[in-house]
């Protein structure tokens, strides 16, 4: 195949001077024999983005052979054959009134179009080979390689002895971008682009060289995985005493990198992290459990998941759980068997609030609300009811007393009650 380039060339359609805002960027033709794809971009000259809604035309041998308008990147594509690109082709991009970042500087009248030769005018011999990019499957990516496939369709008489991927960050990637060879010849081939960067999109053209030269085919895209692992929290988290709970969680990807600690963490603030209190569960994906330790009385703490791996700590949604006060219950009993200077009464202590009840009793005293600093007797510990005998008291006198129970997180008080001793010589009650 021979192939002549002509230099663009710029034509004005006025009587005056034209100021130029558009151009044709990256110009090229793909599959050249028997048909192939002409390709571009418009875009604004100085500043170089892209200008969509802009009229473009195919012209072969003087009359347009197809039109278009460029997308809102800029891009454009036409089809063709080989024998009508041979008649010498161009493509004008015309600048009017439609578009506003010319119609200022374009005179009444006119309008100003750049025109670029396509460059093919002859087609013989061995061709450029015919190679497809196919579209890149969601599961054919991870966080840091990607499996691409291509075809070779036709060698146009010419063996291709190389074949793979060129793959880039930016567009329309060439082999002096990154690349992967797959071999030679015609047909399927796949190949793994390996050492990407997690959740970043790459542009991917499969190519094919033979002894003419190397062809690209079609662009595709795909965006690698973010790299981060998934994790959910468990639906609720529940209490196992005052100072302990359970919670868990499920991570449910790795994100392409393992999983190497997860667990869940807690704090009294919102959002807590691993530098707050946390568990270690294990690695890797899954479901799994976690206990809550070191948690306080009538607090409120905020519970999340977590998994780790290379690219950092993601976690779950937030969940709560309250715990209790840890403060034991207690009831105060009727006093009885009243004398001058004794009586029995007691309690009951109903529950322990998370805590060993270590003390119960009752106190007494002759004015209001007697502590634990006042008489008291003591009569055992844990829950359930007891028996206090108050002795050594004053003959006619009205005494104040209580139920007391105590555990590791302080002491708590029955109702109060009252009771009045006999006088001496009196018969007991």
């Amino acid at each position: 195949m021979t192939l002549r380039r002509l230099r663009p060339w710029l034509m004005f359609v006025a009587t005056t001077t034209v100021l130029m805002h558009s151009c044709i960027k990256d110009l090229e033709v793909e599959g050249i024999y028997p048909e192939g794809n002409v390709r571009g971009r418009v875009v604004e000259r100085s500043s170089q983005q892209p200008v969509g809604g802009l009229a473009v035309k195919l012209i072969c041998d003087g009359a347009t052979l197809a039109s278009t308008t460029s997308a809102d990147d800029g891009r454009f594509t036409f089809r063709l054959t080989a024998e009508r690109m041979a008649d010498g082709c161009q493509v004008v991009v015309s600048a009017d009134s439609l578009y506003a970042g010319c119609s200022a500087d374009v005179p009444n009248g006119g309008f100003g179009r750049e025109e670029y030769d396509l460059d093919v005018l002859f087609v013989e011999g061995p061709g450029l080979p015919v190679v497809h990019t196919k579209s890149v499957a969601s599961d054919a990516v991870g966080a840091t390689t990607a499996t691409l496939a291509g075809s070779v369709e036709d060698d146009l008489r010419s063996a291709v002895v190389s074949r793979g991927f060129a793959y880039s960050t930016l567009q329309y990637p060439t082999l002096a971008n990154g690349s992967v060879s797959a071999g030679g010849g015609l047909g399927d081939f796949s190949a793994i682009a390996t050492g990407l960067q997690p959740g970043i999109t790459y542009y991917v053209r499969a190519y094919a060289t033979n002894g003419v030269g190397t062809a690209y085919g079609e662009q595709q895209s795909f965006t690698t995985l973010s790299g981060l692992p998934m994790v959910a929290t468990a639906a609720e988290a529940s209490l196992l005493g005052v100072s302990s709970a359970q919670c868990g969680g499920t991570v449910t990807g790795d994100g392409g990198f393992a999983v190497t600690a997860r667990g869940v963490c807690w704090s009294v603030a919102p959002s807590p992290t691993v530098s707050n209190l946390h568990s270690n569960d294990g690695t890797g994906l899954g479901a799994f459990v976690s206990t809550l330790t070191s948690l306080q009385p009538s607090t409120t703490y905020y519970v999340r998941a977590y998994a780790t791996n290379a690219n950092g700590t993601v976690y779950g949604e937030q969940r709560t759980v309250a715990t209790p006060s840890g403060m034991p219950t207690v009831t105060t009993t009727s006093a009885s068997s009243i004398t001058a200077t004794s009586a029995v009464c007691g309690g009951e202590v109903a529950t322990d609030g998370g805590y060993a009840v270590a003390a119960r009793g009752v106190c007494f005293s002759t004015t209001p609300e007697p502590t634990t600093s006042s008489p008291h007797t003591t009569d055992g510990s844990g829950t359930g009811a007891f028996v206090s005998n108050l002795t050594s008291l004053s003959a006619g006198t009205t005494y104040y007393y209580r139920a007391y129970a105590t555990n590791a997180t302080g002491t708590v008080y029955g109702e109060e009650r009252t009771f009045r001793t006999s006088e001496l010589g009196a018969k007991n009650r």
